[in-house]
């Protein structure tokens, strides 16, 4: 029913005036979060006012000097994306990239009582082929999230750094990568790699999963679809770990890429985060969230689109959620 704005209620970031019988109504705390994330989008000015009083960057930290040099510019998308020095991914160097660099950042985030770790990382470039792999082996990284399409309407996005046909290979560097089998969902595709040390023989299993029904506007087409999508990435997240058995004291880290490693990687980041702790009833804080992403990657999230985009999903989620 209509919910009357009368007496205070705090619920995360979000306060409204509730009648306290409708809420004596309302069947769980994710109705109510519900209503309170579709109050906010309805009044869309409120939600960009908020999105713009989150910093883009993160003040007290510097750009890594290593993204400034010649030698790694050619390696960057954008060159106002790039990672902070304090969190970077540090390849070892090798005679190519003398530095070690890599445009990808460590994301570590406590939420819902759970350590989360995921590689935020540009969409590998044809000259940095052999680096992704690199960082993906020395990570012990057994997913790849790919959340851009190869192309989106004629601007390209991202190159195929994997072998497309099952039982194909590519080799980059010291790392053969093969195809196992391929999936196609619609939305989103599973594919089963393998990616073999070509110095060691060591050889490890690897699911990339790639996300691409993206709009022009880079926000997902469909948010039930996009949720099938983070499911899927759950899902394979859990068989996955379970295929390390328990001899690792932490999972490894989930790389999430896009073009640039900030936009599109920034909505899946975030939206899983929220929905975490959505799941573990606990209150929720899009902004301050998001602004804790951003104090590890710049610009994470970058248009309020796609803001707007992870209200519209977390009210989908909690719509259709056997939680209420």
């Amino acid at each position: 029913g209509h919910l009357a704005r009368t007496d205070p209620i705090q619920l995360g970031p979000l306060s409204w005036r509730v009648n306290p019988m409708d809420m004596f109504n309302c069947l769980s705390l994710w109705v109510l979060q519900c209503k309170l994330l579709e109050w906010k989008l309805a009044e869309e000015e409120q939600v960009a006012a908020e999105f713009v009083q989150i910093p883009w960057k993160a003040n007290d930290r510097i750009a890594a000097a290593a993204a400034l040099l010649p030698s790694s510019t050619e390696g960057n998308q954008l060159p106002d994306v790039v990672p902070y020095e304090e969190n970077r991914v540090m390849l070892m160097p090798t005679k190519e990239n003398h530095t070690g660099y890599i445009n990808a950042s460590h994301i570590k985030v406590s939420n819902a009582g759970q350590e989360w770790h995921y590689i935020a990382a540009q969409g590998p470039l044809p000259n940095t082929f052999q680096d992704f792999w690199q960082m993906v082996w020395e990570q012990g990284v057994n997913i790849i999230a790919m959340v851009t399409a190869e192309e989106e309407g004629s601007r390209p996005q991202s190159k195929r750094y994997w072998p497309q046909l099952k039982q194909s290979l590519t080799i980059h560097g010291c790392f053969k990568v093969t195809t196992k089998f391929c999936t196609d969902f619609g939305c989103y595709t599973t594919t089963g790699l393998t990616v073999k040390n070509l110095i060691s023989g060591q050889e490890r299993p690897l699911w990339h999963l790639q996300y691409t029904e993206w709009a022009s506007n880079g926000c997902p087409e469909d948010p039930q679809d996009f949720l099938s999508y983070l499911e899927e990435i759950r899902s394979v997240r859990r068989d996955a770990n379970r295929v390390l058995g328990t001899s690792r004291s932490q999972t490894p880290p989930v790389v999430v890429h896009c073009s640039t490693g900030a936009g599109q990687t920034g909505i899946v980041i975030l939206t899983e985060l929220i929905i975490s702790a959505l799941e573990q009833s606990q209150n929720i804080n899009i902004p301050v969230m998001l602004a804790r992403l951003r104090q590890q990657r710049m610009l994470m999230v970058q248009t309020f689109m796609q803001y707007k985009f992870v209200y519209k999903v977390l009210i989908y989620f909690l719509k259709n959620s056997r939680l209420i």
